[in-house]
């Protein structure tokens, strides 16, 4: 297909051929002329007659000639260029990625700046050429939506595509091309039988490929190519925060430990630095350095928070090393201090003191005591002392002579009067270890039974001692004697080991900080939102929380160039500069070939005087 500047071409033409029609019916006086006279107009006035003012123009090879270097340069004017992938009511999909990684900044533009610019370059050459394209615009982002659909008129395409807006979102590519497959489809039926097929669709993704995996992507009833907004030989250097947490110690509630994994899309050394922030004020900062083979740094800070806390954690980084800005930012909610919901279960409702007060000041508020007839109500460990329940609570227990429901209790009376050591347990167990159980002396009240998928963490000469079996999804540890049976009470290795116990049977307790992301719905106190486009902080209910892009993918700002979509009837060369061909250069060429026959025609007939 042959585009053209219709107007400039028309205006030239007309110009031209009417000046040499002109000076052709002009009758100028003969007069002799030398081998130097003008050489366009020698046989055009020959034969003129000075007394005849005008005279009908005469057909002449030099006539037509002139004519046609005319109409030459006139096309050559218009600037012609060739393109035969559109055809008349040919379907054009325009793509634009407005996932976070189009944010990367490059020479002062950023991705999605350059793809729309791209994409209205792509919409002027489509008008350009008198054709009847019908073109709808899609964004690809967290969801592929439609922006335009099947329009054939310039200035609302064009409108269209302004309009969209970068988001700090990963996305798929692919889910756009699900979805182009599915309008496309849809227009076959939309058309009436009398009208042509449609045809295959064109289709022009304008991403930087982050998002892909491969080179290559299906699709049904057409074809076409990824279009990149970087130069191959752009430099895409980049450093992000990829991962945030927070988490309270479940021994001391106030020591709060924030943890950020960074990683870099380049090699060599660099260094930046990490600031944790409150609002505006700076918490603690940390300078880190990446050795020239390391593109992952995790570090931790441990920080001192009396309350809750929403905590902003900052990378400043050279601007030359670091393209995308919507990663150097991060947010976690840390809550209040969470004290432990303990519930001691014993005979009567009386529990052992000494183990109440050393749960209390674990659980870091006071613990309920109630008998094996009452109520537990909202808990998160259940203790029995000397109490077998009939039947498990759901979540973890711990019990000190006490049996699952499942095992009877079992009648040691002739042992009573011996007290038994401890002869073998798990050093590396987290429960035990640093316990000091080899030096416990205990009269034993039960046994406990090991059945498949019971793990025992301490033996006696009777068995297991200490015991720890999984239900369902919850665990259950079991000592073979009461506490007021032993010595362990008054030893340095039993708050040791309750405390061991906890912070494996309720995992978080301790206060887990929250993290909100830009490719999830947020809920927070019955309060709904999301997807969120942009990251940084929002109002949702009666507090403010963070939200952060965390997308290890995104930051990357992996670059494709040469993707090929369905057929590949679009081959993936066009796309540099305005992706056609000119041909002004041909016109050019051959108006000069006949300028050069013209004179020599000329010089074969001029008389010398």
């Amino acid at each position: 297909m042959i585009f053209l500047a219709p107007i400039a071409g028309l205006i030239a033409g007309v110009i031209g051929i009417g000046a040499v029609l002109l000076l052709y019916m002009l009758k100028l006086r003969r007069r002799p002329v030398s081998v130097s006279s003008t050489l366009l107009w020698k046989r055009a006035v020959k034969d003129m007659e000075g007394n005849v003012p005008w005279q009908r123009v005469s057909p002449s090879m030099l006539l037509l000639l002139h004519l046609l270097i005319v109409i030459l340069m006139s096309l050559a004017i218009a600037r012609p260029v060739f393109d035969d992938a559109i055809g008349d009511d040919q379907r054009v999909y325009l793509v634009i990625d407005t996932t976070a990684s189009m944010n990367a900044v490059v020479d002062g533009r950023s991705g999605i700046e350059r793809a729309k610019a791209q994409a209205i370059d792509r919409v002027g050459v489509l008008f350009d050429s008198g054709r009847s394209a019908r073109v709808s615009v899609l964004v690809s982002g967290l969801e592929a939506r439609v922006v335009m659909s099947d329009s054939n008129q310039r200035g609302r395409i064009i409108g269209a595509i302004n309009s969209i807006q970068a988001t700090d979102q990963p996305g798929d590519v692919e889910d756009a091309i699900e979805l182009i497959e599915s309008l496309h489809e849809a227009s076959f039926i939309d058309d009436s039988e009398e009208s042509e097929p449609v045809g295959d669709g064109l289709v022009w993704v304008y991403t930087d490929g982050g998002s892909m995996d491969t080179n290559t992507l299906a699709m049904r009833g057409g074809g076409g190519v990824s279009v990149s907004p970087y130069d191959e030989n752009a430099k895409l250097g980049n450093v992000g925060i990829v991962a945030i947490g927070a988490a309270r110690d479940r021994s001391d509630p106030a020591m709060c430990r924030v943890f950020v994994r960074v990683e870099r899309n380049s090699d060599g050394p660099i260094a930046c630095v990490i600031r944790v922030l409150e609002g505006d004020q700076i918490i603690t900062n940390r300078a880190i350095a990446f050795e020239a083979d390391e593109f992952s740094k995790s570090e931790t800070f441990e920080l001192r928070l009396m309350l809750g806390a929403l905590l902003r954690v900052e990378l400043d980084v050279d601007d030359s090393l670091d393209v995308l800005d919507v990663d150097n930012r991060a947010w976690v909610k840390v809550p209040d201090p969470q004290p432990v919901r303990i519930t001691v279960v014993a005979p009567e409702g009386v529990a052992d003191p000494l183990l109440v007060d050393m749960l209390e000041v674990i659980a870091r508020t006071k613990v309920a005591v109630v008998s094996e007839d009452e109520l537990l109500g909202d808990v998160d460990l259940v203790v029995f002392d000397r109490v077998s329940p009939k039947a498990l609570p759901d979540g973890p227990t711990l019990g000190f002579g006490s049996v699952l429901p499942d095992q009877e209790r079992s009648d040691l009376l002739e042992a009573l009067g011996n007290r038994w050591r401890m002869i073998s347990w798990d050093r590396s167990d987290a429960m035990v270890r640093d316990a000091s159980v080899g030096g416990v002396s205990y009269q034993r009240s039960v046994l406990l039974q090991t059945d498949e998928g019971t793990r025992v963490l301490a033996n006696d000469r009777d068995g297991a001692v200490i015991a720890e079996t999984v239900v369902g999804t919850h665990r259950h540890v079991r000592v073979g004697f009461a506490l007021h049976d032993s010595n362990w009470a008054v030893q340095v290795g039993f708050p040791i080991f309750l405390i061991n116990v906890v912070e494996q049977l309720l995992p978080g307790t301790g206060g887990v900080g929250d993290v909100y992301t830009t490719n999830e719905v947020i809920r927070v106190e019955g309060e709904e939102i999301g997807p969120v486009q942009l990251v940084g902080e929002i109002k949702l209910g009666a507090d403010r929380i963070g939200v952060s892009l965390l997308n290890a993918n995104e930051s990357a700002l992996h670059v494709r160039t040469d993707v090929v979509i369905g057929s590949g009837a679009i081959e993936p060369s066009q796309f540099a500069g305005r992706s056609q061909h000119e041909l002004w250069r041909w016109f050019t060429l051959i108006a000069i070939v006949l300028i050069a026959a013209e004179w020599l025609i000329y010089a074969a007939r001029v008389k010398i005087v």
